[in-house]
């Protein structure tokens, strides 16, 4: 399930205040948008046509809107640093077939970030600057999106701590397909460099459990259980810094019946602890964040 990289962001973030308590009075809580009224319950979807589908992420020409909204509690110098962070990310991918033995040709385009009312974007990034911005990579038969090339290199390192490169966006599943009922586990680990040296490991247990109707379309439907955890070091305005945590996620994601992926939603909490050790300072910090995804007309 695709995770905004708002970790190195958020991070640095606490770090450039660390000389002094703030005295700024912290931002209003985001409150996300309302959910809108529950459409009509869409028929059962049928059951599965020439015995056991087989599904794949497969070519496609996809728009989609991903929304994260971050809450975090710290305390610093025995001053609580409440935050909330929202934002929207406006994208259309392309998955080119046929296949060769690395995957299909990707390209992933970004149209507009917008953070949500109420909210500035992290560390001042202008965010306008990223619209037109692409990573073009291979899509694996496992979901990963591998080696993404920007074609910007300076404007997607101004980026990384928020979209990274789109390498977690899609969901990951078995090589040979996945089945109604299948069940896996995979290990995915993540660097962050916009943060240090700051690695990300997630553990994820899935199992496909229904066909559903998604936008209209026959989907299977992914369940997904995560543990991570985040270790790391670096260097912030010559002040070193390490970071420890744990955390957990679940969600849902959608891949439809011709291999397209439908999006999802997933939620999180996290403990972590970012040590200063020039002042020997130790912030401990919690956070809980809620991500969508929604195709886009």
């Amino acid at each position: 399930m695709f995770r905004l990289s708002l970790t190195a962001a958020l991070l640095l973030g606490s770090i450039s205040c660390g000389s002094r308590p703030p005295t700024v009075q912290p931002p209003a809580p985001v409150v996300p948008p309302g959910a809108p009224p529950a459409p009509p319950a869409a028929p059962p979807a049928p059951p599965p046509r020439g015995g056991q589908e087989v599904i794949r992420l497969g070519p496609s020409a996809m728009r989609y809107v991903a929304h994260q909204v971050i809450h975090i509690e710290q305390e610093f110098q025995g001053v609580r640093q409440p935050l909330d962070v929202g934002l929207q990310i406006y994208f259309a991918v392309t998955i080119a077939g046929p296949a060769d033995s690395t995957g299909y040709a990707t390209t992933v385009t970004i149209d507009s970030i917008a953070p949500d009312s109420g909210t500035t974007a992290p560390m001042g990034i202008n965010l306008s600057v990223a619209k037109g911005l692409s990573f073009t990579g291979r899509l694996t038969p496992t979901g990963e999106f591998r080696n993404p090339v920007a074609s910007d290199t300076v404007l997607a390192q101004t980026l990384a701590p928020v979209v990274g490169s789109f390498r977690n966006f899609f969901p990951r599943v078995p090589a040979a397909g996945v089945t109604l009922g299948a069940s896996w586990t995979d290990t995915v680990t993540t660097s962050d460099r916009a943060a240090g040296a700051v690695t990300v490991t997630t553990i994820n247990h899935s199992r496909a459990t229904a066909w559903e109707q998604r936008n209209g379309v026959r989907s299977l439907r992914l369940e997904v259980a995560s543990t991570f955890t985040i270790r790391g070091a670096g260097d912030q305005n010559g002040q070193p810094f390490e970071v420890n945590g744990t955390g957990q996620r679940t969600g849902v994601d959608f891949i439809a019946v011709d291999g397209r992926y439908l999006g999802g939603e997933a939620s999180d909490s996290t403990s972590m602890t970012i040590n200063l050790p020039v002042q020997s300072v130790t912030i401990p910090r919690t956070q809980v964040s809620r991500s969508t995804v929604m195709v886009r007309p």
